[in-house]
């Protein structure tokens, strides 16, 4: 187990993740306004998971990121 605050390879740092989802966000919400509340959450669930899945996708296969052989 990694101690608190040093990076393990597997998550990529916070802001990694915050910036791109603050940003499809945005486009989300200028592209689809009219949305009815359920669909909008679910939308949005949807691009956050699906951004989650590709960042870290990305991070792991960084040369440097990979996770330690133990």
């Amino acid at each position: 187990m990694s101690e608190r605050g040093e990076a393990d390879g597997r998550w990529a740092p916070w802001y990694v993740y915050v910036v791109p989802i603050v940003g499809v966000n945005l486009l989300k919400q200028q592209l689809v306004e009219d949305l009815p509340t359920v669909a909008n959450v679910a939308v949005t669930a949807g691009i956050i998971g699906l951004l989650i899945l590709v960042i870290t996708a990305v991070y792991r296969s960084m040369p440097g990121n990979r996770q330690r052989q133990r």
